[in-house]
């Protein structure tokens, strides 16, 4: 799978888990929605490339 695809799947992976830790912390609403939304597809995103790199050393 290339470096974008595991990028997204990240992206995804963590918007979900934002939203999760979002309604976990008692918080509701669209301003923290967003934030925690966009934290998290972006941790995600992160964490998606290290994953790649990690997987296709050579």
């Amino acid at each position: 799978m290339s470096r974008e695809g595991y990028r997204s799947i990240g992206a995804i992976l963590g918007l979900g888990l934002g939203i999760v830790l979002m309604t976990l912390l008692g918080q509701s609403g669209v301003v923290p929605g967003a934030i925690f939304g966009a934290g998290g597809a972006l941790a995600g995103g992160i964490l998606g490339e290290k994953t790649h790199g990690l997987r296709n050393r050579k």
